[in-house]
């Protein structure tokens, strides 16, 4: 598979403690975990009259805001993953078969459009189509261009370890090369490239909710809670989802980190 030049760090990056990125995935999980549960438990802070109370009592208006963000969150996140690493691997095959040039090519698209604002894609997107599967599909692809540089970054650096160049010297046949060495070795780096994501669509959906022209309104979303709240004015209403939205980013970004940190120790 083709190579890409990366410019070396001026400053050598420091060695993580042995465990850290274990412990930042770990922790971020349970906060999100935790978040997912308090949210879907919403309705019973109404006792039995949600539709009545909620709009009184702001912290519960924010957690069942919360089931439409995450929801959505999880639909696109896992969307924009299998759309990145399917990009990264759909290269990897061009290049076996057709060449490293078209190869570079197209992952080479996936570099310049990750750089790009493709979060301004899905406020449009919400304004002139307003249903949710178009809306998840238009963020799952603003994510994926990231997950398909990573992607392949990563499949790129396995495909020239020593253990399979070790396998195949010894004669192994390409069919068990694949199914013994390549497919369980491959897992871990998919995985950690296609966690990174969560945190962009989270991030993206809140931005165009924000803007008014995200999820509809009977989904709820934290970014539109913000948003109502800062236009009236009222620091009470736009504390909770504002704080909420925060930490469920810091969670998605720390589960993104850690994976990313552990398989960098591994590989």
């Amino acid at each position: 598979m083709a190579e890409f030049d990366q410019s070396p760090l001026s400053h050598p990056v420091p060695p993580e403690p042995p465990r850290a990125g274990f412990a930042r995935q770990l922790s971020g999980a349970a906060v999100l975990a935790a978040l997912a549960l308090a949210c879907a438990a919403a309705p019973l802070m109404a006792d039995g009259s949600a539709v009545h109370r909620l709009d009184a009592d702001p912290v519960a208006a924010a957690l069942l805001d919360g089931r439409g963000s995450l929801s959505f969150a999880l639909l696109a996140g896992v969307l924009g993953g299998a759309l990145g690493i399917g990009w990264a691997l759909l290269a990897g095959l061009l290049g076996n078969l057709v060449g490293n040039r078209v190869e570079r090519r197209v992952i080479a698209a996936a570099h310049r459009m990750a750089g790009w604002p493709l979060a301004l894609l899905i406020p449009l997107a919400g304004g002139l189509m307003g249903k949710v599967w178009l809306l998840a599909l238009v963020t799952a692809l603003t994510a994926a261009p990231a997950v398909a540089a990573l992607a392949h970054a990563e499949l790129s650096a396995l495909l020239r370890a020593e253990f399979l160049t070790a396998a195949r010297a010894a004669g192994l046949p390409e069919g068990e090369v694949l199914r013994r060495h390549l497919i369980p070795n491959l897992t871990r780096p998919l995985l950690a490239a296609g966690t990174l994501a969560l945190p962009r669509v989270l991030a993206a959906e809140s931005f165009a909710s924000l803007l008014g022209l995200g999820l509809p309104p009977a989904l709820g979303s934290w970014g539109a809670s913000v948003g109502l709240a800062a236009r009236l004015g009222d620091p009470v209403a736009f504390a909770p989802p504002a704080l909420l939205l925060a930490l469920a980013l810091w969670a998605a970004c720390a589960i993104a980190d850690g994976m990313q940190a552990m398989n960098n120790r591994k590989s």
